[in-house]
């Protein structure tokens, strides 16, 4: 990734605290020792972010040469979903605001590899949003390979990003949904980003068995699931009272999910309450349909 990407990055994300902190403990939902609460700088910053950084995650990192203004008009063009018909109400709820940045948390804060670039998965001939998870990013380890397999939600509420959530977590955390997901990765098995070897065996197992249990690709790879969830919203009082407020809503509106995955996964949150979520979106638009030349090189 561009130094110049991470700069402004850590210019102007703020890593805030983690929980439990004070009164407020982590998720209920939440299985390793933390969810992780960030914040902005600066708003129309964090839109400066997005925007120079639509290439990273439209084009995988050996494809990011030349010059990238143009790049940067091939990625709108046909890497993701921003089509000038669209009305306002609807641009604002493109998922890839949440996607870009969910792409460079992943990477910048919890070393992560990208396998594909999300960008891959949009269709140009269907201009709708790619399904499946959020992320496809790897972690190796000598005990194996974690999939970074996560979701983002880019909302005005709290409220409306959870219920988001919430309605398909018992989907997502499941056998066949991850099965589909890894399935999705075989049209593109020439375009991966990782020479990673585990990611091309479980490739060649999933073309030579297509319908193979997650368990038994636990069996034979080591595999865990690691699934963030990424939750961007407007501040509701102050910063600290939403973060609050989050995690209680999950307690009192959410509790008694159950999921059930052949292997085993972890899931925590990383909460980012900023400002103005509408107006980082309509900045982020505002440039995109002006060809703002990019900031970063």
């Amino acid at each position: 990734m561009r130094q110049s990407v991470i700069d402004l990055f850590k210019n102007t994300v703020i890593f805030n605290y983690s929980l439990p902190h004070g009164s407020v403990e982590k998720s209920i939902y939440t299985t390793i020792d933390n969810d992780f609460c960030y914040s902005s700088k600066d708003d129309t910053k964090l839109a400066e972010v997005i925007y120079n950084t639509l290439i990273d995650y439209a084009f995988n990192e050996n494809e990011i040469t030349g010059d990238l203004d143009e790049l940067q008009t091939e990625a709108i063009v046909t890497r993701m979903r921003i089509e000038e018909e669209d009305r306002d109400k609807t641009q604002e709820k493109y998922g890839f605001f949440g996607e870009v940045l969910f792409n460079l948390f992943l990477r910048i804060c919890f070393n992560t590899t990208p396998i594909i670039a999300k960008g891959y998965f949009y269709d140009k001939l269907k201009p709708e949003e790619p399904k499946g998870y959020d992320s496809f990013h790897l972690i190796q380890t000598e005990k194996g390979v974690s999939l970074w397999f996560g979701e983002v939600k880019f909302h005005q509420t709290y409220n409306s990003a959870l219920k988001s959530v919430f309605a398909k977590i018992e989907e997502v955390i499941s056998d066949d949904y991850l099965r589909d997901n890894l399935l999705t990765l075989l049209p593109r098995k020439n375009d991966l980003n990782t020479q990673n070897t585990t990611i091309g065996n479980i490739i060649q197992s999933l073309r030579k068995q297509p319908k193979i249990t997650i368990i038994s690709l636990k069996s034979q790879f080591n595999l865990k699931l690691v699934y963030p969830v990424f939750i961007i919203c407007n501040s509701a009082k102050d910063y600290d009272n939403t973060i609050s407020s989050i995690i209680g809503e999950i307690k009192s509106e959410y509790s008694g999910k159950s999921l059930n995955i052949g292997i085993d996964y972890d899931l925590f949150f990383i909460l980012m309450p900023i400002s103005n979520v509408k107006q980082t979106k309509l900045q982020v638009l505002q440039w995109i349909k002006s060809k703002q030349p990019l900031t970063l090189l």
